[in-house]
Order: C-alpha cells, then sequence, then structure tokens
C-alpha cells in the first residue's frame, strides 16, 4: 500500500507542475480543457460536414421525377374519386326505383285488399239473401206442408171409413 500513497502524492504535486509545449506553459488542466475545446470544434465541423453533405443529397433530388409521380397519383385519387360518385349516383337510382316498385305492388295490394273486402261484402249480401230466400221457401212449403196434412187429417177425420 505504500506504493499507493506515492502514486497519489506525486499526482496531487501534479496540479502545480507546469508544462511546456511549442514554448507555451500549460498545466495538466489547462491541457485537459484544451483537449476537449480541440474536440469539440473537431465534432462541430464533423456534424457541420455530415449536414452539408445531407442538404447537398436532398438539393440533388430529381423534383421533376417526383411531379411527375405526384401528378400520376392525383390522376389516380380523381379517378377513384369519379368511380365513387358513379357507384354512389347508381346506389341512389337503384333505391329510387326500388322504392317506386315498392310503393306500386303496396298500391296494387291496397287496390286488391279493397276488391276482395268489397267481393267479401258482397257475396255476404248474396248469402245472406239467398237464405233469407229459402226460409221463406221453406216457411212456404213448409205451410203449405202443413195445410195439406191438415186437409188430409180432416179428411181422414171426417170420413173414417175411406181409408
Amino acid at each position: 500500500m505504500s506504493d499507493l500513497g506515492d502514486d497519489i502524492e506525486r499526482l496531487e504535486g501534479l496540479a502545480d507542475k507546469r508544462m511546456s509545449i511549442g514554448g507555451y506553459r500549460f498545466t495538466p488542466s489547462q491541457l485537459a480543457m484544451a483537449l476537449a475545446g480541440i474536440s469539440s470544434l473537431i465534432g462541430a465541423l464533423y456534424a457541420g460536414f455530415v449536414m452539408y453533405q445531407k442538404i447537398e443529397e436532398v438539393a440533388g433530388l430529381d423534383l421533376g421525377a417526383y411531379e411527375q409521380k405526384m401528378e400520376v397519383m392525383d390522376a389516380k385519387v380523381q379517378e377513384s374519386l369519379d368511380y365513387a360518385r358513379d357507384i354512389k349516383n347508381g346506389l341512389r337510382d337503384d333505391i329510387l326505383r326500388i322504392e317506386k316498385q315498392t310503393d306500386r305492388v303496396e298500391d296494387m295490394v291496397r287496390n286488391t285488399e279493397e276488391k276482395v273486402r268489397v267481393m267479401i261484402d258482397d257475396a255476404e249480401i248474396r248469402f245472406e239473401s239467398k237464405r233469407e230466400q229459402l226460409r221463406a221457401s221453406q216457411s212456404a212449403d213448409m205451410k203449405e206442408l202443413e195445410d195439406r196434412m191438415n186437409a188430409k187429417l180432416q179428411r181422414a177425420l171426417d170420413n173414417p171409413l175411406a181409408n
């Protein structure tokens, strides 16, 4: 451990030492700051160079080709919009046609229903009339039959030996 203590003592003394580089005298901390400043400057120059390359790359793009592609895409989008509009109009026409057909069918059903009701009412009136006629006819026939039976009975009673 004594070696470590000696090393630390030497390092502590290093802060007061000055070094001479190119005729200038520097402390180790001044050298470290100068090195950090120089490396920052070099990094900034490199970043600027890379940015310059990117700008040159963007500036060198063929904008005409992109404009042509955009025009083609615009034309396709317009065609799609026109097609969608045609489909919408076709569907609207189909729906209107179906609504008209539905209205016609509903009218036909109402008319048919009304005709059937009238026919049923007429049939009921005719059946009722026939029933009344049959009742009247049956009553008349019954009356006639009853009169004949009474006449026969009366004849039989009046002349018991005739039969």
